[in-house]
């Protein structure tokens, strides 16, 4: 065997045991969002919950089926009787039901609604924390090269006798550090991806995603007011507590119904035999029963005192909204004007600084650790201005949390 064929099967032994490399997946948000309306089983979940509730509605107001009877009477005369029963809705109650089922479907609804925007507040939380990873990993990154860079030009006046061991062994030192930031980062990402992919298809590849897209804070704020009444109009869950109110407006109604009567309608055949006689006939019957008085007020007052909770609680969650909204919107207030602050008065001052501090150190105007130091301020300086501005756009996503929809167009 030639040593070719040798080093053909060796590169195809080496194919087979290598991991195999996975096409990262750049998602924008939109496009995270559409994979999450498509592949979400929890989404999924609140979807057959509608249905849930559709079928338990159609149970509940079935038009009562017939019963068939049949008897025998054995004596001197015998007696066959043959009935098909019915009871006959007359008093309205199914038609009160009904409506009631479909006030309960619209509950269900809004509260899926409701939580369907609650998970999709939730990935962009998480979509933009791997952002923000990524962004910090590339800042870092940027800094570790610059530091590498400066530690081999210290190397090399080193070893032309121009620089000291000790700026080295410290530029070093620097250097490990941010590797470690860097390594802390890296893990960090990783945990945020598979968080990303928690909202996709079961069996989503986390390393295959990345985030694409940028951080904006700059599109216009409406005032609040227009905010909280928004909310107080469309968030599911107060909207579910306004169909939950005709709900049990309906059931009351329903309930009362059972002080009607609704009769009972027979009818069959008889057959009588006796010695040497045989003769068959119709029967028809109507049986009216008496009213359940007892369990009409029962119902009914159950159906009143849910009624007065659910009024007493959409209240207090009236409020609630508007302490969330309010509180949202401050919050996102602040952080925007300060990561605006923090920009403008950093900027490419720091840039500068460690410009300004290289030539000073070569002017040997500077030690190594004021040199460092700058690289160290430059480095954290950015991060910080990641951070800001990453804390502003969580903050926007919590304030849309609050109101119930996307705020900024």
């Amino acid at each position: 065997m030639s040593l070719r064929t040798h080093g053909c099967g060796a590169l195809f032994l080496l194919t087979l045991l290598s991991p195999p490399r996975v096409a990262s997946q750049q998602l924008t948000e939109k496009e995270a969002l559409r994979r999450f309306a498509e592949e979400n089983q929890r989404a999924r979940a609140l979807g057959a919950r509608v249905e849930v509730a559709r079928a338990e509605s159609r149970v509940r107001t079935l038009l009562p089926t017939p019963g068939i009877s049949y008897s025998r009477e054995d004596a001197v005369t015998k007696e066959d009787y043959l009935l098909v029963e019915q009871r006959i809705p007359m008093n309205g109650r199914l038609g009160f039901l009904r409506r009631a089922g479909d006030a309960a479907i619209n509950v269900q609804k809004e509260q899926s609604h409701y939580a369907l925007y609650q998970l999709r507040s939730d990935l962009r939380l998480v979509f933009y924390e791997l952002l923000l990873a990524q962004q910090r990993e590339a800042v870092i990154r940027k800094g570790l090269s610059d530091l590498k860079e400066l530690v081999r030009v210290l190397g090399e006046r080193e070893r032309e006798g121009e620089g000291s061991t000790f700026d080295r062994l410290r530029a070093e030192r620097e250097l490990a550090n941010i590797q470690a930031d860097l390594t802390s980062t890296e893990a960090m990402t990783a945990r945020v991806r598979t968080q990303v992919a928690s909202f996709f298809a079961p069996g989503t590849e986390a390393s295959s995603l990345a985030a694409a897209g940028e951080f904006d804070i700059s599109r216009t704020l409406p005032d609040l007011a227009t905010l909280i009444a928004r909310a107080l109009e469309i968030r599911g869950d107060h909207r579910a507590q306004e169909e939950q109110l005709k709900q049990f407006s309906w059931e009351r109604r329903a309930a009362e119904r059972l002080r009607i009567p609704e009769p009972m309608l027979s009818g069959g055949m008889k057959r009588v035999r006796e010695p040497g006689i045989s003769d068959t006939g119709h029967i028809i019957s109507v049986m009216v029963p008496l009213p359940p008085f007892n369990r009409s007020r029962a119902e009914a007052a159950l159906a009143q005192a849910a009624y007065q909770r659910t009024q007493a609680e959409r209240q207090a969650l009236g409020q609630q909204i508007a302490s969330e909204v309010k509180a949202a919107y401050v919050t996102t207030e602040l952080r925007r004007r300060l990561a605006g602050q923090y920009r403008q008065k950093v900027g490419e001052k720091d840039i500068e600084l460690t410009r300004i501090a290289q030539v000073a150190y070569q002017e040997g105007e500077h030690r190594i650790l004021e040199l460092l130091d700058a690289y160290g301020v430059t480095l954290s300086s950015q991060l910080r201005i990641l951070d800001l501005v990453a804390a502003a756009k969580q903050a926007e996503i919590d304030l849309e949390r609050a109101v119930g929809e996307e705020v900024f167009p």
